[in-house]
C-alpha cells in the first residue's frame, strides 16, 4: 500500500464500476489506475537498443550491445527487479494476466453520491519500521501516502465474545459486560503472557535447533495456553494475517512467527508503528514503474524456460521463443517449477516444499458481514467458529479513509454470505503457507540462483509485499543493478 503519483506521457484507461450498476469486474481482472491499456501483447518504447545505459554487466551479450533480461511475473517482486534492472540491461517483462501488479490491485468505483473511489483488494497497508524497501521505493517514485489504522476485531460466534484490538480499552471492552467476565479477563492476561513468552523465546536464540523448528501448537501446549486463548486470539491472529484456515494456523513454526510479530510491533500491547496506505491505491506505483520498463508483454503466459551455458530461452504459450542472457522468475514456486523444462532434482525438492492457499476475495457493500455493533468493528474483522477457511472482512472505509455513502468491504472466503447484488468485483489471491518443511526449503532458495537464473517472490520471506520487494532487489543486484 503506498502512495500515488501521476504517470506522465502514458495513455490511461480505467474501468470504473458504479455502485448499484452491474459490475464488469466480476468478469475478470482489470488494469489498476494509471496502468496503460495494452491493445497488443508487446509494448516497446525504446528509441534503440543502444539507449540502455548503466554499468556494464559481466556477461556475454546476445545480438545486442546491452544484456537482455527476461523478468517473468509482474507482482511486486518482478516489478521491483525490472525497475532496477532497466538501468543496466534491456528488460522484457512477461505477465500471464491482462494487468500488471499481482496483489497491488486497485479498483475504481463510483459511489452513489458521485465520489470516485480507488479501492485496493490485495496490498493495502505498510509502515516504515517493517517495510523499509517499499518506503524507499515509494519515496523515489514520488508516491504519496497517508496514515491509517490497523485495528482487528474478533467475533467468536460460539461464545458471543466480541472485541477489538488496537482501539484502546473502548475496543477491548466493546461489550461492556466483558469487563466483569472472568473468562474474558483471563484470556486478556494470557495475551500479555504470550507476548512475554514469545519475546523470551526470541531472546534465547535457538535458531537451527529442534526448539526453533517446533510448531506454534507445540509451543502453546508446552506453556499450557488455554483453548479459549487459542480460539479467541491466537488462531484469529494467524488466520487473519496470513489468510490461512484455522486448521493450519497452529502449524506455523513458532519462532518464525514470533520474528514476524516482533518485526511488526505485535508482541506488545502498545508501541505499534504508524501504518500508512497509498493515496489513490497501490496501482499508482505499478503504473509509475511500468511507464519506464523497456518491453512489457501482458496476456503472455510463459510455457517453458530452457537454460543453456550462455543464454536462456523463454517460450511463451503461443510457442514463440525469445533468447535472453538472464532470467528472473518472479512467480509462485509451483508456477516457477512448471516453467523450468530442465529443473534439477534439488530445484524440484525445494520449490515443491512451499505450499500456497487459495483465497476467494470479494469487493462488495454488504454491511451484514461486519460485526453488528459499530463499537466492535475494526479495520480487520474476523469471525471465529466457521469451518475451514477464515471469515475475514476488511473495512476499506477505515483502512483507506474512503468517504463514500456506503461501507466498502473486502471479504475472504465469504462469497456465499455476500448479497450478490452488492458485489463489485471477485478475485482469487494465493498466499504462502508456512510449516517447518516450507521454512527449511525457504532457507535453500538463494542457493538455487546462478549467473543466468534467479528466483524472486514474497515466499522468500514472510509472504508480504515488503518480502516481495526485498527479493526483487536481491534478484536485480545479483544481475548487476545497484540501489
Amino acid at each position: 500500500m503506498t502512495d500515488h503519483a501521476e504517470i506522465a506521457g502514458s495513455a490511461t484507461a480505467q474501468r470504473v464500476t458504479r455502485v448499484g450498476e452491474p459490475s464488469q469486474e466480476t468478469a475478470g481482472p482489470h488494469d489498476p489506475p494509471d496502468h496503460p491499456v495494452r491493445d497488443h501483447p508487446v509494448r516497446d518504447h525504446r528509441a534503440s537498443e543502444s539507449t540502455v545505459g548503466g554499468p556494464a554487466v559481466a556477461m556475454t551479450s546476445v545480438g545486442s550491445s546491452a544484456q537482455r533480461v527476461a523478468v517473468i511475473g509482474s507482482g511486486v517482486s518482478g516489478l521491483v527487479a525490472a525497475h532496477l534492472l532497466r538501468d543496466v540491461t534491456d528488460v522484457t517483462l512477461y505477465e500471464a494476466d491482462d494487468r500488471l501488479g499481482g496483489h497491488a490491485h486497485t479498483h475504481q468505483v463510483v459511489d452513489p453520491d458521485g465520489t470516485e473511489l480507488s479501492i485496493d483488494t490485495g496490498f493495502i497497508v505498510h509502515n516504515d519500521r517493517a517495510y523499509p524497501i517499499l518506503t524507499r521505493l515509494f519515496a523515489e517514485l514520488g508516491v504519496r501516502r497517508y496514515a491509517t489504522e490497523m485495528s482487528m476485531s474478533i467475533v467468536d460466534a460460539e461464545s458471543g465474545v466480541s472485541y477489538v484490538g488496537g482501539r484502546g480499552l473502548g475496543g477491548v471492552f466493546a461489550q461492556p459486560h466483558r469487563s466483569v467476565d472472568p473468562r474474558f479477563l483471563s484470556m486478556l492476561l494470557e495475551i500479555k503472557r504470550f507476548h512475554i513468552c514469545a519475546r523470551r523465546e526470541l531472546a534465547a536464540g535457538h535458531a537451527g535447533s529442534e526448539v526453533a523448528g517446533r510448531s506454534l501448537a507445540r509451543f502453546l501446549d508446552e506453556l499450557d495456553f488455554s483453548a479459549r486463548f487459542r480460539r479467541q486470539f491466537m488462531i484469529p491472529l494467524v488466520s487473519c494475517v496470513w489468510s490461512s484456515g484455522g486448521d493450519r494456523a497452529l502449524d506455523y513454526p513458532a519462532r518464525y512467527l514470533f520474528e514476524f510479530l516482533d518485526n511488526h510491533g505485535m508482541l506488545s500491547v502498545g508501541g505499534s508503528p504508524q501504518w500508512y496506505t497509498v493515496e489513490g491505491g497501490s496501482g499508482r506505483y505499478v503504473g509509475l514503474i511500468a511507464a519506464k520498463i523497456d518491453t512489457i508483454r501482458t496476456s503472455t503466459p510463459v510455457r517453458s524456460i530452457v537454460r543453456a551455458h550462455d543464454h536462456v530461452d523463454v517460450v511463451d504459450a503461443s510457442g514463440h521463443t525469445d533468447t535472453f542472457d538472464r532470467v528472473v522468475v518472479a512467480t509462485h514456486p509451483d508456477q516457477a517449477l512448471a516453467m523450468l523444462a530442465d529443473a534439477t532434482p534439488r530445484e524440484r525438492d525445494v520449490l515443491s516444499s512451499i505450499e500456497y492457499s487459495d483465497n476467494e476475495v470479494v469487493l462488495h457493500t454488504d454491511s451484514s458481514l461486519l460485526p453488528r455493533s459499530r463499537r466492535a468493528r475494526g479495520a480487520w474483522n474476523l469471525e471465529v467458529g466457521t469451518e475451514g477457511a477464515p471469515r475475514v472482512t476488511y473495512w476499506m472505509n477505515r483502512l483507506q479513509g474512503l468517504r463514500g455513502t456506503r461501507d466498502y468491504l473486502v471479504s475472504l472466503n465469504s462469497a456465499d454470505r455476500v448479497d450478490p447484488s452488492t458485489v463489485i468485483a471477485q478475485m482469487n489471491y494465493s498466499h504462502p503457507l508456512y510449516s517447518t518443511r516450507s521454512v527449511a526449503a525457504q532457507r535453500q532458495l538463494d542457493s538455487l540462483a546462478t549467473d543466468r537464473f534467479v528466483l524472486a517472490g514474497a515466499y522468500h520471506g514472510w509472504g508480504f509485499h515488503e518480502d516481495g520487494a526485498r527479493s526483487g532487489v536481491a534478484a536485480a543486484t545479483r544481475f548487476g543493478a545497484q540501489w
